[in-house]
Formats: structure tokens, C-alpha cells, sequence
């Protein structure tokens, strides 16, 4: 199901970082790896009423991971919430 995004929300989806490949290491039982703070995702849809720009829309951005918001297969997110315009000639 396809969302249009309403009050200000952005419809987006997660960037895959390229993370380095570590040696083994062993766990201790019942470790849990950390939640990010802040990810950087791509701009499917920007409601109307929302301040940015509908050129953003392609764009990737970073985001506050906990205020992001799962539903119908679409993640949310309210436009408080993005930091950032990633400046793609910067990214690695």
C-alpha cells in the first residue's frame, strides 16, 4: 500500500550503510547491538504543507532513527525530526 503523506511527514526509506567487516569476536549472552541515534535515509514523498522542498524528493537526509515510524510497509517521519541534507558529493 502506497502512503501520501500528510501534516507535515516525509515518506522514506532506510540507506544501507557499508560497514567494515571485523574480525570474530565472541559475545556475551544476551548482548544486544545499539540502536543508531541518527540515520540516513532517502526521501520517497513530502506532504504538501511540509517546508521543504519537493526537489528534495531523491535526496537523502539524516534523521532521528526513534522518531521514525513503521506503517504499511512505509516508514514516516515528521519533518522536526530531519537534521540534515547529505551532500552527496561528501559521501564516500
Amino acid at each position: 500500500m502506497k502512503i501520501k503523506p500528510l501534516n507535515r511527514h516525509l515518506v522514506v526509506e532506510k540507506v544501507e550503510e557499508k560497514k567494515e567487516k571485523n574480525s570474530a569476536f565472541i559475545l556475551p549472552e544476551g548482548y544486544e547491538s545499539s540502536i543508531e541515534k541518527y540515520s540516513v535515509v532517502k526521501v520517497l514523498d513530502i506532504a504538501e504543507d511540509s517546508k521543504f522542498k519537493v526537489s528534495w524528493v531523491g535526496s537523502e537526509v539524516i534523521v532521528e532513527t526513534s522518531m521514525m515510524l513503521e506503517m504499511a510497509g512505509s516508514i514516516l517521519i515528521l519533518e522536526n525530526y530531519v537534521y540534515g541534507l547529505v551532500d552527496e558529493k561528501a559521501r564516500i
